[in-house]
This record gives structure tokens, sequence and C-alpha cells, in this order.
């Protein structure tokens, strides 16, 4: 073993085991949070473990990159396409790396004190300011370590994880996959989706919690919504490729229907059918099996709390569409888009991981490498569409969440976010649909987007029929009854 991979296998191992502790002292922090008699009191008695794998992960991230930078491999590629590292792009890796590396930790600590540690007194105004500004420190020192990596990566980017005999290493699964058939690949795209939904089911089971006391409420709901949800996704694409005219699907293909790895899914679909398989789980779980945990459990008080957080979910996917070359919009003056960081746009003159073909007016056509320098020569590159929805989507959240409740207050009707999540990802789909490129546009899809605006609009209606109609005359009803109850008991007494 040479040189960078020793130093590559130290920095992995520091890495992973850094960020490893860092969440099992959490963990034991909040499992013995009883001897603990302030915030710094935890300080004292942890700051050596605390510290050191905190430093262990920031260690691990420079020695990556020292690996990165040693490798013979970036020293062949960068010689043969005539890249010169420069001093300032590398003063930028080794100054905001380990930057974005504790502005990361201290975000995580920030957050887990300011939603678990109840026990001692909390200032949830300081920790508040401190989640938000190491958020914000840590998405900066992000962009500007990447800024410092740009100029010298491959692109198309690494869009998965290899583990097998030639050990542990980032890929492109389009360029170099034959190569590495020797183990097993996951992609970056199903690690972003998986921790996508385990966020929602982390912050979902917390505001629960605020609210009955009680953990674990929505995990069984989440065991069954999540992988009906991947189930509704697959089935949607394959309706979607099938209407297309392909027969990928059909015949003596239709096995590859459960080909989950061979890629393929539809976001639309695994929203419905995760959604309607959580909201059944509840249902059987309150009524039909009476539940005494479910007793007091308001499933349209669950709906409003947990649908504006798939939103979230949705918009940490759409990173993993990044990775994978897709949800691409067709070639747009770049001029429009220099805001993005250089690793983003040089990422997006690839689709699928292949340059595609570009014909001009007069029907010539040209592909690979040539268009390639067209585009790169002419300011082109594919609309990251993924991008846009990106931003929807979180932008959808923070209305639903805070922005309606706040404007509506008491007016708010229960159960009415389900039908504003259908019409804000509606809206959303039916505008950036027409956008992609004629490869990835499925009439159904932009079809199903109007239906997806008309149903919600029909929930909200019904959210506030059963408010101002139903639950008016139950209490209505109520109140009669308590007042004819108390009259027959004064003519009793009397």
């Amino acid at each position: 073993m040479i040189i960078h991979e020793i130093i590559y296998y130290i920095g992995l191992v520091l890495l992973l085991g850094g960020f490893i502790a860092n969440i099992v002292f959490l963990y034991l922090i909040k499992k013995y949070e009883k001897k603990y008699t302030s915030l710094i009191d935890i300080l004292k008695k942890n700051w050596i473990q605390l510290g050191s794998s905190t430093l262990a992960f920031t260690v691990g991230l420079v020695l990556l990159n020292v690996a990165f930078y040693i490798d013979p491999y970036t020293s062949t590629f960068l010689e043969e396409a005539n890249i010169v590292i420069k001093n300032y792009h590398q003063a930028m890796v080794y100054i905001f790396g380990p930057l974005f590396a504790i502005s990361l930790m201290i975000f995580i600590y920030s957050l887990f004190v300011k939603l678990y540690i109840e026990k001692i007194e909390v200032n949830q105004k300081m920790f508040s300011y401190s989640v938000g500004i190491s958020l914000a420190l840590t998405i900066v020192f992000f962009g500007l370590w990447g800024e410092g990596n740009a100029p010298y990566l491959e692109y198309p980017l690494a869009n998965a994880i290899y583990f097998g005999a030639q050990g542990i290493k980032l890929i492109n699964i389009y360029r170099y996959g034959d190569f590495y058939q020797d183990g097993i690949s996951i992609y970056l795209y199903a690690i972003f989706i998986l921790f996508g939904a385990c966020l929602v089911l982390y912050v979902c089971d917390y505001k629960l919690y605020k609210i009955y006391g009680s953990h674990d409420l929505i995990t069984n709901t989440f065991l069954v919504g999540f992988p009906f949800g991947i189930i509704g996704a697959r089935l949607w694409y394959v309706i979607l490729d099938i209407s297309s005219g392909s027969n990928y699907f059909l015949g003596s293909n239709w096995t590859n229907i459960f080909n989950f790895r061979d890629g393929g899914l539809g976001i639309m679909g695994g929203a419905i059918l995760g959604i309607i398989a959580g909201v059944s789980q509840v249902l059987i779980v309150k009524y039909a099996m009476k539940s005494p945990r479910y007793k007091n459990f308001n499933l349209l008080t669950a709906i409003d709390i947990i649908i504006p957080c798939i939103l979230f979910a949705q918009a940490i996917g759409r990173i993993g569409n990044f990775f994978n070359n897709e949800v691409y919009g067709g070639l747009v003056d770049i001029s429009g888009w220099e805001f993005l960081p250089t690793w983003i746009k040089n990422n997006m003159y690839f689709n699928h991981g292949t340059i595609l073909p570009h014909e001009f007016d007069n029907g010539t056509k040209i592909s690979g490498l040539e268009a390639l320098n067209y585009y790169l020569e002419n300011g082109k590159f594919y609309m990251p569409l993924f991008f846009v929805e990106f931003f929807s989507n979180l932008a959808g959240y923070f209305i639903l969440e805070y922005l309606i409740r706040k404007l509506l207050g008491k007016y708010h009707a229960e159960g009415s976010l389900l039908g504003a999540y259908l019409i804000w990802y509606g809206v959303t789909r039916a505008i950036l649909e027409p956008l992609r490129t004629e490869a990835d546009y499925y009439g159904a899809s932009e079809i199903t987007s109007y239906v997806m605006i008309a149903g919600g609009v029909l929930i909200v209606v019904l959210a506030y029929i059963n408010k101002y109609v139903i639950k008016e005359k139950r209490l209505l009803w109520y109140k009669n009854l308590a007042i004819e109850n108390n009259e027959k008991s004064e003519n009793k007494d009397k």
C-alpha cells in the first residue's frame, strides 16, 4: 500500500470515527442527563470526548484532501488536462475545510441541546441563534471549501460509494461501473433519500413528543410509509416509462420492474402512496386495533406536522438527483446561473453521465467531446431543474410550517396542510415538468400535477367544512345535551 492510500484510510477512519463518536457521546449525555446540573457541568465532564471526536473528524477531512492531491491518478489527470494547481485554491481547501468540519459539529451540538436537553435549564433563544448561525457558517464554509477543490475534480462527479476488493471509494457508476463490479456500490441518491426520510422521522417525532409527551408515535408509520413510498416511486416511474411508448418493462423484460438498482424513481408516486400508507397505518392502529397509546392521538394534527416535513425530505432528495446527473432542463445560457458554485456548474454539462448530442438549426448533429466543447465555448449548460425544485421545496416547507399557521392563527383548519402540500407541489411540478429534457419529459406527470392541485383544493375545502360546519354542529349538540342534562337534574332535585 503506497503513501496516498495510507493517508486516505487513516483520514477515512478518523472522519467516520469522529462523527460516530460524537453521536454516541450525545446519546450518552441524553441518557444520563439527570446526573448533570447545568450545560457547563456537561462540558466540564465531557470536553475531552467531544473535543477529541471533533478534532478527529476535522483532521480526517484534511487527510482525505491530502490523499486526493498526492494520488498519482489525480496528478496524471491534471497533467493530461494541462491543469496547474493554484496556491490560493489550496489555501481555500485547507482553511475552509476544517472550518466547515468544526461549524458542522457546533451545529449538531446546538441542535441536540435545543431539542433534547430537558432536565436542566437551557437558554432556548441562545441555542436557536447558535443553530441558525452555525448552519449558515457550515453552508458558507462548505461552499468555499468546494470552490477550492472544484477546478481539480473529475466530472461528472462521483455518484456512488464502492465497497469491495479495491477498498472504499467514491466512484462514478456511469463511467467506471464495469471496472468496480467486484464489490457493492451504494448510490449517493439512495443515501440522500434515506437521510431525508430519517430527518423527517427525527423532527416529527420531536414535535409530536412536545404535544403528547411520548416518543415513537410515528415510528411504525414511518416503517410502513417509507417502503410504500419507494414502491410507489418505482411504480410511478414504470407507468410513466410505459406511457411514453417504451418497451423496457414489457414482455420478457417485466422482471426489470423489481430491479431498483437499475434506477428509475418517480417522486410524485412515492409521495402519494407513502402518504396513503402512512395515514392508513394510523387509522388502523387508532380505530381498528384501538391502541391505548393512540387514544388521544389526533390524526389531523399529525398530518399538519408531518406533511410539511415531506417537502424538506424531497428537497434533500433533489441533491441526490444532482449527483445522479438527472432532473435537468434543456440547454440554457450559463450567464444567468453564475451564482452557482463552480463544482455544480461543471457537473451540469452531463446528463445521465453523458453529453447529450446537440442539434443545430440546419439539422447537423454533434455528440461526445465535440458537443462538450461547443457547450463550453458558447456558455451553455443544462438547466439545473433539481436546484430550482430544491429551493421550491424548501420554500414550501417554511411557508406551510410557519407562514400559513402564523397568518391564519385560530382560523387554521386542522388537516388543511395536506391540501396545501398538494397544491404547492402540484404547481411546482406543473411549471418545471415542461422544462425537462425530452428524454426525461413525461406528459402524464404534467397532467398529474394538475390533478394534485385540484385534489389539494378539495382537501382544503373539506378541512374547513370539518372545522366550521361539522365540528360546530357537534359542539352545539354537546352544549345542548349538557343543558338538557342539567335541566333534568334540576327538575329531579325539585
